[in-house]
């Protein structure tokens, strides 16, 4: 946190850092039932260029009025599109994405945009070395439709499978 005695647009003179520990729960309080997710493709969660590859509460300010929306609707999250192409899947608000077809498993590639999560990472070393073939690549939001499973992962979200995913109407 900057402190200092400068009001305005400039950096502080010193620091303090700040560090907050406290118990957490399963992000989805408790429910292993099945994720039902909605895809938003106006709102973005991150820009090429900005922070949506590290972990910073500035990631979290712009999903909250799509995750609102989506609450309000009676989904579960938000799955978010690249805000380039507006095609890609990237990222849940508060976590990775996954797809599986066969034997692939595969996962947004960590281009900048999204967080290379430890959870992320555990999962894809673990699926490959249990033979499955993993890998990191943009991944169309079309090809949901043909996809085996789907889930999620995440330090307060674990992994958890999604049930429904809706895009522009359709379920």
């Amino acid at each position: 946190m900057g402190t200092g005695a400068v009001l305005g647009f400039a950096p502080a003179p010193d620091y303090t850092f700040l560090v907050y520990c406290s118990p957490v729960g399963n992000y989805f309080k408790g429910t292993f039932a099945s994720l039902d997710l909605t895809i938003e493709d106006e709102l973005h969660r991150a820009t090429p260029g900005g922070a949506g590859g590290v972990k910073s509460i500035t990631n979290y300010a712009p999903v909250l009025k799509g995750i609102s929306k989506a609450k309000h609707e009676g989904y579960s999250e938000v799955l978010y599109l690249d805000s380039v192409h507006k095609k890609y899947i990237e990222e849940v608000s508060c976590c990775n994405i996954f797809v599986i077809k066969g034997n692939v498993i595969s996962t947004p590639a960590a281009s900048g945009t999204i967080l290379e999560g430890i959870t992320r990472k555990s999962i894809m070393e673990i699926a490959s070395d249990q033979g499955y073939q993993v890998e990191e690549r943009a991944i169309a939001v079309d090809e949901l439709e043909d996809a085996g499973e789907v889930f999620c992962t995440g330090t307060a979200v674990g992994v958890a499978p999604v049930g429904t995913i809706t895009y522009q109407g359709k379920r």
